[in-house]
């Protein structure tokens, strides 16, 4: 009886051997790897568990972005699918010897995986490189009383590589450090959006959200509660990306044309007039709309097109909440047009917001009275599905 135990152990020994076999492994080595586009940790033959900090360079000229991606393979080391999961969001940073990206790798099966770097050129062929195999074992199998019979000596595995030092716990929470000195912040998700502060290198900023636009930035919620939008290239970002939710930013702000020098008197008179939210009862973290009547009740048409901007602050204590812009084209005498204008606000429910609406914020055109440009409206903002 003990005997026939023993047999058993010695084939689960053997079993373990052969999965973990070294001969089909397909980590690129030796002159096929390029120095400027590689996975340097973890490597090949390696049991990842938990949260993983994957190290390497992604440095090649003319670099447009990388991303990193895993698919599931079957225990003869095929791939189980035909198509890689991305676990690390497209970053446009070169990273040089350094961490590449986190990958949680709670949120796939346990099991045999390969992983790929994939690096993006600005006019050339993406570039590649496959580690593998890796196994992901967050639930190793329960150990097996074996009763009193004795332990046979295990075959002995190749050694298991000298992993890192420890990394502090990974906080999963989305957020960021200013990485330059003097870092915009800006209305919007592109640098024709105005200005709404300037961040010395080193302040954190809290991640609510990235452009469903594509352009990468991310809406940030700054030290003072106001929201802005910063760029991927002067801020470094930290926790699990793929929490943030696709967010979209404000229209592109209209381009005022030239206005020749010295401007001309004009008779234009710009009005703020009707505003009407759809839906009627804007709620929590979901987009409506806030449209605008601008009028020009002047004699003359208006010199340029022109923009309206909108902010959203807590009528408690006037803190700012949300901000975008609108356009409008220039107008005919007696004529209105409505500015429509997307708008997400996901703080503060339950409670009345303040909407300002400034019609041609930065007086841009010239018109006979000022003093009718502005119109401020209050809602309260529905809870929603909001937590």
């Amino acid at each position: 009886m003990k005997r026939s135990w023993v047999h058993v152990f010695v084939l689960v020994l053997t079993v373990i051997g052969a999965v973990w076999a070294p001969g089909p492994a397909r980590a690129q080595v030796g002159p096929e790897v390029n120095p400027d586009a590689h996975i340097s940790w973890p490597p090949p033959v390696y049991v990842l568990r938990g949260t993983v900090n994957i190290r390497g360079t992604a440095n090649l000229p003319n670099l447009r972005n990388y991303f990193i991606s895993v698919r599931p393979l079957n225990d003869d080391l095929t791939p189980a699918s035909p198509d890689f999961l991305p676990v690390v969001l497209p970053s446009t940073r070169a990273v040089r010897d350094g961490i590449l990206g986190t990958w949680d790798t709670t949120t796939v099966d346990d099991g045999l995986y390969e992983m790929r770097l994939s690096v993006y050129v600005r006019g050339g062929q993406p570039v590649t490189h496959i580690v593998s195999p890796l196994r992901v074992e967050n639930f190793p199998p329960p150990f097996v009383d074996i009763g009193q019979t004795p332990t046979p000596t295990p075959t002995p595995l190749p050694p298991t590589p000298t992993p890192p030092p420890p990394t502090p716990t990974f906080d999963p929470t989305p957020r960021a450090t200013v990485r330059t000195a003097g870092a915009n912040v800006r209305m919007g998700d592109s640098t024709q959006f105005p200005i709404i502060t300037s961040l010395p290198q080193g302040t954190p900023v809290l991640l609510l959200g990235i452009s469903n636009r594509g352009t990468g930035w991310y809406m940030v919620r700054l030290p003072d509660g106001r929201i802005g939008w910063m760029a991927p290239s002067v801020i470094d970002v930290a926790g699990n990306l793929s929490l943030l939710p696709l967010v979209p930013p404000p229209p592109l702000p209209a381009t005022p044309t030239p206005l020749p020098t010295p401007t001309p008197p004009s008779g234009a008179n710009l009005v703020a007039g009707v505003v009407v939210f759809d839906p009627p009862s804007p709620t929590c973290a979901e987009t409506f709309v806030v449209g605008l009547d601008v009028a020009n009740l002047g004699t003359q048409q208006t010199l340029a097109p022109g923009t309206v901007l909108l902010t959203d602050t807590r009528a408690a204590d006037g803190t700012v909440q949300a901000t975008t812009l609108g356009g409008f084209p220039m107008l005919m005498p007696g004529q209105t047009f409505r500015v429509n204008m997307p708008l997400t606000v996901t703080t503060w429910y339950n409670e009345v917001h303040r909407i300002t609406l400034t019609i041609d914020p930065g007086n841009n055109i010239p018109e006979t009275n000022e003093d009718d440009n502005v119109r401020v409206v209050e809602y309260v903002l529905q809870k929603g599905g909001c937590p």
